[in-house]
């Protein structure tokens, strides 16, 4: 019926089908799902290859010179997305706020695909508790 090779070669073409198919998938992202409306800007503003860009004019909206600090923190912590769920990968979600003086450093998962995330880097520099300076950029990860 069909020779040993042939069903050999019929198996590698099924799995190189299968495999980029999903690799071609998953290495566009998919859009995460957000409550939060600074995401969904951000990921509006910007495609996957935008490692690097300015992201200062967009947190600006949410957290505008002059902000309470309490106030830029709550805005900060509601900077989160739902990982997707594939069968292949396990997604990698990094958040972490980092004190320094009266500076503050957020970086916060925006995207999340197979092949790295990107990430959303926000700098708040604090002046009698209320925001001085914002600066902001998407960073991307490899992994």
């Amino acid at each position: 019926m069909f020779s040993k090779g042939r069903l050999i070669g019929i198996g590698f073409g099924l799995f190189a089908l299968i495999s980029l198919v999903a690799t071609y998938d998953y290495s566009r992202g998919r859009l995460p799902q957000t409550d939060s409306p600074l995401v969904a800007d951000v990921l509006a503003a910007t495609t996957a290859r935008d490692c690097g860009r300015d992201a200062t004019e967009i947190v600006t909206r949410y957290i505008p010179l002059g902000t309470e600090q309490a106030q830029a923190e709550q805005v900060l912590e509601s900077v989160t997305i739902v990982p997707p769920k594939p069968w292949f990968w396990r997604p990698v979600i990094e958040n972490s706020t980092a004190w320094d003086g009266a500076s503050l450093e957020a970086l916060r998962t925006i995207k999340a695909t197979a092949f790295g995330n990107n990430l959303l880097r926000i700098h708040l520099s604090f002046a009698e508790k209320k925001v001085k300076r914002v600066a902001a950029e998407v960073v991307c990860r490899f992994d």
